[in-house]
């Protein structure tokens, strides 16, 4: 199916210039002109259209030349595809086989694949979908054990778009959770370490060091504020400049604030990934929907948080208003002028708030499962009418005495 679509230009030239499905760092057409201006021997990084990783532009300059799109479309179809994979890993690292419910690696798979955020990325040849592919194997290879595979994959995608470094902790936590001593978690940090300075090396020696303030010093500082899906842009449009780096500082440190309280309070990292991922795809500076069809990706692993959702329908039913509202309020702003900035930042808004509750509700889902799954160990088991496996994702059902009054604890040792 993404093949057939790829072969109309028409559809995949109006999808490039959508603004909720590509950003000034992840468009392919920002690419295709720092590519050329690449091979002319010009530095794509002097002007201020080029914010691509380094590794990106060599990429896409030699090995997979950008102006293919034959090459391109079956590159993208192949990335989602690997992502299904990846995801399938993921739910069989939960779920292994024998299990109620290992039969459903379809479903992870078709869940990911057939969502429109996925979709309508990769046909608009967003870079976004190889940042989650490189992304979601470092969350991949850690939940199999792969720790030395995992942390370059982290580096790599730190490299070209720098956020998933918060993933670094929760992600070694793990490690440390599947078994591996104080050794291997200090030898994977150095790996990380290592391929990130390596890679950076590599980055200066091709491009010098002017690639460092337009990429990560544009995610950083919010010097481009072209209209995408995220908070960021309107806020700073508006912003005065004896306040720009106050609140720059603010908005960053907003990313950074959940890492540890999260790795102290749930009692498996593997939850800090997930909500990390969430609030990654919807606080970063330059969010677009494939980043949300990522964390939506990772949620189809976990079924049994999402049918302990508290508002599952109010969720979805947004985002099907927002898919709406955002290309419609765009176009009465900046296609017909009917309207103004305010109109599309508005829809933003309401999808940011949304993302926000239902990262939010997954949450309380997982510790309200918890708190219940512990609160289970320590009853009677003469009060239990069915006692699932531990690994089924249900739940134990209790027929509690009439005098006992049932509250959830906050910490059950």
């Amino acid at each position: 199916m993404r093949l057939a679509l790829f072969a109309s230009a028409a559809l995949t030239g109006i999808l490039e210039r959508r603004p909720e499905l590509s950003s000034p760092l992840t468009s392919v057409r920002s690419l295709r002109e720092g590519t050329f201006l690449y091979k002319h021997d010009y530095d794509p990084y002097a002007g201020g259209v080029f914010y691509h990783s380094p590794l990106f532009l060599l990429f896409f300059s030699y090995a997979v030349p950008i102006e293919s799109s034959v090459l391109t479309a079956g590159l993208w179809t192949a990335v989602d595809v690997i992502v299904a994979i990846l995801l399938v890993k993921i739910w069989r690292s939960r779920h292994p086989a024998g299990s109620k419910w290992s039969s459903r690696d379809h479903t992870v798979a078709l869940l990911y694949l057939f969502n429109p955020y996925t979709l309508l990325s990769c046909l608009a040849r967003s870079t976004t979908t190889i940042d989650n592919a490189l992304c979601l194997y470092a969350i991949a290879a850690t939940y199999t054990g792969n720790g030395a595979p995992a942390m370059a994959a982290l580096a790599i995608a730190t490299q070209t778009s720098l956020y998933p470094v918060i993933l670094l902790l929760p992600l070694l936590l793990v490690l440390r959770h599947l078994g591996a001593p104080n050794q291997k978690l200090a030898a994977y940090s150095l790996v990380f370490v290592g391929t990130l300075a390596t890679l950076a090396g590599l980055a200066t020696l091709a491009c010098t060091d002017s690639w460092i303030a337009r990429t990560w010093g544009v995610i950083l500082a919010v010097t481009d504020l072209t209209p995408n899906v995220g908070m960021w842009w309107y806020f700073f449009t508006e912003m005065f400049d004896h306040f720009r780096m106050f609140f720059r500082g603010a908005f960053q440190l907003h990313m950074l604030i959940y890492i540890v309280p999260l790795c102290l309070r749930l009692p498996d990292p593997r939850q800090a990934v997930l909500i990390l991922v969430g609030t990654m795809a919807t606080w970063k500076s330059y969010p677009t929907l494939g980043d949300m069809a990522l964390w939506a990706g990772l949620l189809s692993c976990y079924p049994d948080y999402c049918t302990n959702l508290n508002h599952p329908l109010f969720s979805l039913t947004v985002h099907l208003y927002t898919a709406i509202l955002l290309p419609l309020l765009h176009t009465l702003w900046l296609l017909t002028g009917a309207g103004n900035a305010n109109f599309f930042y508005a829809a933003t808004m309401v999808y940011g708030l949304n993302a926000t509750l239902a990262i939010a509700d997954v949450l309380g889902a997982i510790i309200n499962l918890d708190t219940r799954r512990r609160l289970m160990d320590i009853v009677p088991g003469k009060y239990k009418q069915y006692n699932p496996p531990a690994d089924s994702g249900e739940i134990i059902q209790v027929d509690f005495p009439s005098n006992w009054t049932v509250a959830q604890l906050a910490s059950l040792e």
